[in-house]
């Protein structure tokens, strides 16, 4: 998935929740990149709010991450239980 923004910048979390959601129907629980936490819908509103409207590249940042053109995220959905993980094969992003 090429993660850009109709203004050429790095998806923001939303986007990609969106993405996953129209594309595959999905409704994403929790969305990682590594061991870093991009999305967690059990956190409160305040906390998903500045989530999800974290771009891509601003997480990577803060979170000490070198900058990186490609991303290998990974996804718990509705109903699923953490360990599902494994089972979703991950979502590879290209960045701007």
């Amino acid at each position: 998935m090429r993660a850009v923004s109709a203004d050429g910048q790095a998806m923001t979390v939303q986007e990609v929740l969106d993405w996953l959601q129209r594309t595959h129907g999905w409704t994403v629980t929790t969305l990682l990149h590594g061991d870093t936490i991009l999305y967690n819908k059990g956190d409160d509103e305040e906390t998903q709010a500045r989530q999800q409207a974290q771009r891509l590249s601003e997480i990577l940042e803060d979170a000490g991450m070198p900058q990186q053109q490609a991303l290998e995220l990974h996804y718990v959905c509705e109903g699923e239980d953490a360990e599902d993980e494994d089972k979703r094969p991950p979502l590879l992003c290209s960045l701007p």
